[in-house]
């Protein structure tokens, strides 16, 4: 079976790299070619797209300067070719793109992209119900809704992890008896950055530090740019000193990843209105307790594993989910989570689903043309 998946190269996005390492082992051919799919070249069973956004570089650039209606039709004559020849799958990682959730035109090429799927692969029931409001309306080029099916997203055992939780705090500075409050990843607004700060500031929690693994500065809004990162340096400054605070500020190598995960007692996410998050297995796979808001998959897949969640309508409430996390680290759910993780959402385990979906819609859609 031959896969093309239409994605400009992420060789940072650990998901992709490892379910295509564990699909290649069920004699299935992955193609990464964003070329490919724009050119139209070659026949593949499936075609499996993952990110709107990144598909070609051409839209990558279009998602920070401005998607036209002219690269949205482009787009539409690749999509009827390849669903003309092949079999179209998608996956579906988040509503819309992050900096673009009131963008129309981006409303528009998402759906578009749904319109041509035979399959659209979910990591929660939530995320299908949404679909199915959302999506009601449209007109399915096969006629009939894409099929949709859950698959997990996929553990991170495949990250560095053999250092200890006392040489990651010890080098990291962080006390042994330190209850530390873990944000990892990008911080993306200002205000999921008060959500953070108000959330530990505001949790009853004793011995509590702030560990983050990539700081969203705030700079002063003043002309002289000299003054500007002199006030920025200072603040740093402050943080670096103030015992509750340990901000790192630069992207985290994923040898390094280690490091936070295994000196943290818990992991936010500090998220409100947002579909799936990588941060709930990621936290899982390391025995973490795993914080976040319920909203759609993120709130599903918390409450189904027993860590706490937040209202994102009402973000004061992540104070007290935030203290329930911390009762929860005396127990063992933090290795019940690693378990789960570990068994159950294997990249095997998620490559052999993906493989019964690329068969099920190429029998499907053999018994309909």
């Amino acid at each position: 079976m031959k896969i093309l998946v239409a994605n400009i190269p992420l060789p940072g996005n650990r998901f992709l790299v490892d379910l295509h390492e564990a699909m290649e082992k069920n004699d299935v051919t992955i193609v990464h070619s964003h070329e490919t799919f724009w050119n139209q070249e070659g026949d593949f069973n499936v075609v499996h797209l993952h990110f709107p956004e990144y598909v070609t570089h051409e839209i990558e650039k279009a998602y920070q300067e401005g998607l036209t209606e002219e690269l949205v039709e482009q787009v539409a004559v690749r999509l009827k070719h390849w669903a003309d020849r092949s079999h179209i799958v998608i996956t579906r990682h988040v509503l819309l793109p992050h900096d673009a959730v009131k963008n129309p035109v981006w409303e528009r090429m998402y759906e578009l992209f749904y319109r041509y799927a035979d399959a659209v692969v979910h990591f929660a029931q939530a995320s299908i119900d949404e679909f199915k409001s959302r999506y009601a309306n449209t007109v399915f080029y096969r006629g009939v809704e894409p099929k949709h099916v859950i698959i997990p997203h996929a553990n991170y055992a495949s990250l560095p992890n053999n250092i200890s939780r006392q040489a990651a705090r010890k080098q990291l500075g962080i006390s042994e008896k330190a209850k530390v409050m873990l944000v990892f990843g990008a911080i993306r607004s200002m205000e999921e950055r008060d959500l953070i700060m108000n959330t530990f500031q505001g949790a009853q929690v004793g011995d509590k530090i702030l560990l983050v693994s990539r700081w969203r500065e705030k700079l002063a809004k003043v002309s002289w740019i000299r003054l500007k990162y002199w006030l920025r340096d200072l603040t740093r400054l402050y943080y670096r000193l103030h015992p509750s605070y340990n901000f790192n500020y630069s992207f985290v190598q994923e040898e390094d990843a280690q490091l936070y995960l295994n000196a943290a007692d818990v992991l936010f996410i500090p998220r409100l209105k947002v579909l799936n998050s990588g941060n709930i297995t990621l936290g899982l796979t390391f025995g973490k307790i795993v914080v976040g808001p319920d909203s759609w998959d993120v709130g599903e897949l918390l409450r189904e594993t027993g860590n706490p969640v937040f209202d994102p309508g009402h973000p004061s409430t992540a104070k007290q989910a935030l203290e329930k996390a911390f009762e929860l680290a005396k127990t063992n759910l933090g290795e019940k989570n690693r378990q789960r993780a570990l068994n159950e959402w294997t990249p095997a385990q998620c490559a052999r689903m993906y493989c019964d979906i690329y068969e099920s819609v190429q029998v499907n859609q053999n018994t309909t043309r």
